[in-house]
């Protein structure tokens, strides 16, 4: 049976954090280069790139001059409260738009990049407070900013067999919490929520192929954790968003196109759909310019897409779906619609997915 999505929710915190909270001093710092900055590539002694490594260049030479990366404001969430509270909310707004009730929820899936606890997923909070079935599998599944879709590869084998109804993949974000407040790396991200209720479509919609990798010879990357030691056995066991390789950093950056194109040719040659009959692209917006970038640079021209960065940050595994709920409430995704979704996550892996919009 074709499986699609049958709505997506999104909650944002009502707090707005602008580039003016951060001191005039720590800014110049960052302005400076002082406290390491954010991950830019470094001189490599001039090797070959591919064109998706110097369209990647060109578009981070353009932001060099500016401290926050892109970004004007992100949403965040008030003193008391928690990931699961914003999940919550998101579940809400899905169910809601999707017309699926509670009780036909066969399956939840949730990513909280800021758990409320270690070792307990929010999953089964959720599946409480928003009285699912208790029949309901409920758990986490982490793939870093890749995990809705990674979620939507488990859950639509289930939906397609028949084995359940409908699937929830929730997503939240939280790094702004993680990052020290001093670290250039705290402007990049804003918190926020989203949720997809995936079900049963109509013939010819839905999710029509998909491609995913994994590399994990990038592993160290970008981070949480204690640098020198894991997050355990330190002193202060005081855990924080970190660089933990710069050089692994530098090549996840500079091959970020270049996955794209691996990925998203591939759903689409199994999809048997060609770049230019695309008409909506959901990207990972990782960066201020991932989206632009990318697109280009798979030849998406005549799609179109909607960019948050600069007044939400990256929203983490929370960026596509809200790409692809804002889309929709502002006309730009329709029913019929075909779609590109592509993104990545710490780890490091990658996906794309081939989508049509609707339900009938």
């Amino acid at each position: 049976m074709p499986v699609g999505v049958l709505g997506v929710g999104v909650y944002l915190p009502p707090e707005v954090r602008r580039n003016d909270w951060w001191p005039g001093e720590v800014v110049a710092r960052w302005r400076a280069g002082e406290a390491g900055g954010p991950v830019r590539p470094e001189p490599d002694g001039g090797g070959p790139r591919s064109e998706g490594a110097r369209l990647t260049l060109a578009a981070m030479a353009e932001l060099k001059d500016d401290p926050f990366g892109g970004a004007r404001e992100r949403r965040i969430m008030p003193r008391g409260m928690k990931s699961s509270d914003m999940e919550v909310e998101a579940v809400k707004d899905a169910l809601g738009r999707s017309g699926v009730p509670a009780a036909r929820v066969g399956l939840l899936l949730t990513n909280s990049q800021l758990p409320d606890h270690l070792a307990a997923p929010s999953a089964p909070l959720l599946h409480h407070r928003l009285g699912l079935p208790a029949g309901c599998l409920a758990f986490g599944l982490d793939a870093s900013s890749n995990s809705f879709l990674a979620q939507l590869r488990v859950a639509a084998p289930m939906v397609a067999s028949g084995e359940i109804e409908a699937a929830v993949l929730v997503q939240s974000s939280g790094f702004a919490h993680l990052a020290p407040a001093d670290d250039p790396h705290s402007a990049w991200f804003g918190d926020g929520a989203t949720a997809v209720v995936v079900g049963r479509v109509a013939d010819g919609f839905g999710l029509l192929a998909d491609a995913h990798r994994t590399s994990g010879a990038l592993f160290d990357a970008l981070v949480v954790g204690c640098p020198g030691s894991t997050w355990y056995a330190s002193p202060d066991r005081g855990a924080a968003l970190y660089v933990g390789d710069h050089g692994a950093a530098r090549r996840m950056l500079l091959g970020l196109a270049d996955n794209a194109r691996e990925v998203v040719e591939e759903a689409l040659g199994k999809a048997g759909r060609a770049p230019g009959q695309i008409d909506f692209y959901a990207a990972h917006q990782g960066t201020a310019w991932f989206r632009q970038v990318t697109q280009e640079y798979l030849g998406l021209h005549r799609a179109r897409s909607f960019d948050s960065f600069r007044w939400t940050g990256s929203l983490g595994p929370a960026n596509i779906p809200f790409m692809l709920a804002m889309g929709e409430r502002e006309g730009m995704l329709q029913g019929g619609h075909l779609v590109v979704a592509h993104g990545g996550g710490s780890g490091v892996t990658y996906s794309a997915a081939v989508l049509r919009w609707g339900t009938a």
